[in-house]
């Protein structure tokens, strides 16, 4: 016999192979270094030995970060191997890298035109990469063990199908089932496996096919191509969004990271899934129901999903033989006829590339991050934006009780990172890379702003850009403000204002000194204001945290009051904090108009001051010369009272309120007693910093300052008061409930 006749008939050596799940062309697009060529590849193995293909690879369950070659991750030794296939046991992997071939050819022209943010393709090249991305779910390495396990609970309905196949084709595990069903997804192009698909639909309707799958129902096992539903619905339901990542970020590459599911429908994941195929890019499935106006107004409700707010519309698609759709969409069978056929090779699919933000790229990270496995790993290309990704995921508790061992990443990142810096300033604390560069500017005196004020806001613009914080440098400001404020709203209501007012963008560099000097000082009481320390670095965060405390406090009725009446300078530099028409004013005023001109509406001239007093001094944030008169006055005249009124530390009532209804007669012994208090301590209504009111309204304001400081005394001065009103018979404190 010739030899090519014995070539012919002897069986294939079985010889062993490392099979990737996640392809090479993926992996390289992570590799540490440059990319080279195949032949530029193989000359340096030969010269050296050593695999030039590298990718940084934490393993979860060791807690190992190190260089990996290419050729030993994401694989598994004989992943597809058919024993039962004498002839080729690897013939699935040959089948897989044709198909492969396909994808990277698409995925390399949609990463040429990133610049343009768009992407053109015809219907096959896109069928191919939609194909890729359902065999690259189908083919993790986490499924071929339990995909078709009869006795895994989420395979119930699957039960009496899985039987049939076993006994049909005599397979022993849900492996070999696995692997078989695999080859047909290799076997059959994407529009032959939706004929199938849509052969069974049209003949057991869609609610039928789609309930089988229903608890308490099953799969009727004579569907031997019933896995083509799975197909249908991954490719037929969902529309193909593709989205880019930030600039100076990346999308990260988990073991599992291909057709994670995100968002729920009714419970159910229905709404994306995801495909990291590049740190630039990620494909996503999106369910066809949210881009259904009809649909997905009822359905909103019920739609919970971290990524709604990316926008992004369907491909649009220009029919090169312009056919009739409605004509062929009676049947689904009509429908791929249509798509299948030589007509539609030419149809044409434009993308637009949905470049996502900085916040919105960490989100799209949480939801691979969220998922990795105690056995999985994690690779990236940059440190730095790892890094900065992992300290965002770390920053949310729901994302720690997901993936608490993201921490020992964090800190084997610090330390690799950790680097001697002539600045003085630790990279480390300022992850964001505007952040970095925005505080090394300032603290290297190349960045300049005319007040300490617009500095802040700068500063505080670049962090509030994030849905999370990102760097230590903006976590350690709100820790510190949260500790504050914990302290200085002690004892305030929890009333909030909506966060509506507009704050001025620039401040002149005396105001914005006077500012500061003022918060510093509040603050200092309530807990660590400031660093000790003089660095530009720390004095820029002081700054911020001093702005983020009065943002806070802004929005809280009784913390804002309290503010205002903490000193005299304070109303006079707040009211200069916002932006003219954002605040009540007008309405306050014309209600200061109204009570002036209406006297006989109010039985005393204390109800009448109560109700201004809410309106001037405890609306929020104001800008007028009515409320910073009455709020310094009241200021300036509790300053000066606090050292003639004795206080009583076991006697304070902090909530303490005063009464709604008081006689004329009463407020007239309250108004004389606070007098006379005033002329020994040599203090007059225009104590303050505040514009002397006009003559129609300047008994109405001084009445305020005196509600003002009796509120004051019911809350810090009660054994005095009490002392005065009892023998009275004044009940001007509300008893305590």
């Amino acid at each position: 016999m010739p030899p090519n006749e014995n070539a012919k008939n002897r069986p294939a050596r079985s010889t062993d192979q490392y099979h990737h799940f996640i392809p090479r062309f993926i992996l390289r697009r992570y590799q540490v270094g440059p990319v080279r060529s195949k032949s530029e590849r193989q000359r340096l193995f030969r010269r050296t030995g050593i695999d030039p293909e590298y990718v940084y690879y934490w393993d979860v369950a060791k807690g190992a970060l190190d260089l990996r070659p290419i050729s030993q991750v994401y694989g598994i030794q004989n992943f597809y191997r058919d024993c039962k296939n004498t002839d080729n046991v690897n013939m699935v992997e040959q089948k897989l890298s044709v198909l492969e071939r396909k994808a990277a050819e698409v995925i390399s022209n949609l990463h040429a035109t990133l610049p343009t943010g768009k992407f053109t393709v015809k219907r096959r090249p896109l069928e191919d990469l939609r194909k890729f991305l359902f065999v690259m779910h189908y083919r993790s390495s986490y499924l071929p063990n339990v995909y078709f396990d009869e006795n895994h609970p989420d395979n119930r309905p699957m039960k009496p199908w899985i039987i049939q196949c076993k006994k049909r084709h005599g397979f022993k595990s849900p492996t070999e089932i696995w692997l078989h069903m695999l080859q047909y997804y290799l076997d059959n192009s994407h529009s032959q496996l939706m004929a199938h698909a849509a052969t069974i639909t049209d003949k057991y309707g869609f609610i039928n096919v789609h309930s089988f799958m229903l608890p308490g129902n099953h799969v009727p096992p004579e569907i031997e191509k019933f896995p083509a539903i799975t197909y249908q619905s991954n490719c037929g339901h969902h529309y193909t969004c593709i989205w880019q990542a930030a600039d100076d970020e990346e999308f990260v590459l988990t073991k599992n990271g291909f057709g994670l599911w995100e968002g729920l429908i009714e419970g159910q994941p229905h709404i994306h899934r995801i495909f990291v195929i590049s740190p630039r890019i990620v494909i996503v499935l999106r369910n066809r129901l949210l881009n259904m106006e009809s649909v997905s107004v009822p359905l909103a409700p019920r739609i919970s999903s971290d990524l709604l707010e990316i926008e992004q519309e369907p491909p649009a698609v220009a029919y090169r033989g312009m056919p009739d759709l409605s004509k062929v969409s009676d049947t689904m069978v009509a429908l791929e006829s249509y798509r299948s056929s030589k007509q539609a090779d030419e149809d044409i699919f434009t993308f637009d590339i949905k470049k996502l933000t900085v916040t919105q790229t960490m989100r799209v990270n949480a939801v691979f991050l969220d998922n990795v496995r105690k056995d999985g790993s994690i690779t990236f290309v940059s440190k730095t934006s790892m890094l900065r990704t992992a300290r965002t995921f770390w920053s949310v508790p729901y994302h720690v009780m997901c993936n608490p061992k993201i921490y020992d990443l964090i800190k084997l990142l610090e330390k690799d990172l950790t680097l001697d810096n002539a600045s003085g300033i630790d990279p480390m604390k300022l992850v964001h890379f505007e952040l970095f560069a925005l505080l090394l500017g300032v603290s290297t005196g190349n960045k300049s702003f005319p007040s300490a004020y617009d500095r802040a806001r700068r500063v505080l613009a670049l962090i509030a850009d994030q849905i999370h914080f990102s760097s230590i440098f903006a976590s350690e400001i709100e820790d510190r403000v949260n500790t504050i404020c914990l302290q200085f709203l002690n004892h305030c209501d929890e009333v909030n204002l909506p966060p509506i007012i507009s704050w001025v963008e620039i401040l002149p560099l005396e105001t914005s000194t006077a500012l500061f000097s003022f918060l510093f000082g509040v603050m200092d009481a309530s807990g660590p204001a400031r660093e000790p320390s003089t660095s530009p670095l720390d004095v820029t965060q002081d700054e911020a945290v001093a702005l983020t405390f009065l943002e806070h406090v802004s929005v809280n009725v009784d913390g804002w009051y309290k503010l205002m009446t903490s000193h005299p300078s304070a109303a006079p530099v707040l009211s200069q904090l916002f932006e003219e028409g954002t605040t009540p004013d007008r309405i306050m005023m014309t209600l200061v108009t109204h009570v002036a001109a209406n006297p006989q509406k109010f039985r005393s001239h204390y109800e009448r001051a109560c109700i201004l007093h809410r309106a001037i001094c405890v609306a929020g944030p104001m800008r007028n010369n009515l409320t910073t008169y009455c709020a310094s006055s009241i200021a300036a005249i509790v300053t000066g009272l606090s050292p003639i009124v004795a206080s009583s530390k076991r006697s304070q009532r902090p909530s303490a309120r005063l009464s709604v209804r008081l006689s004329q007669a009463h407020w007239l012994q309250l108004v004389q007693m606070l007098r006379g208090l005033m002329d020994q301590g040599g203090l007059d209504f225009t104590s303050g910093q505040g514009k002397v009111p006009s003559a129609d309204i300047r008994q109405m304001a001084d009445d305020v300052v005196v509600v003002g400081v009796l509120l004051w005394m019911a809350k810090e001065r009660s054994d005095f008061l009490d002392n005065f009103c009892r023998p009275q018979n004044i009940p001007l404190v509300r008893p305590q409930k």
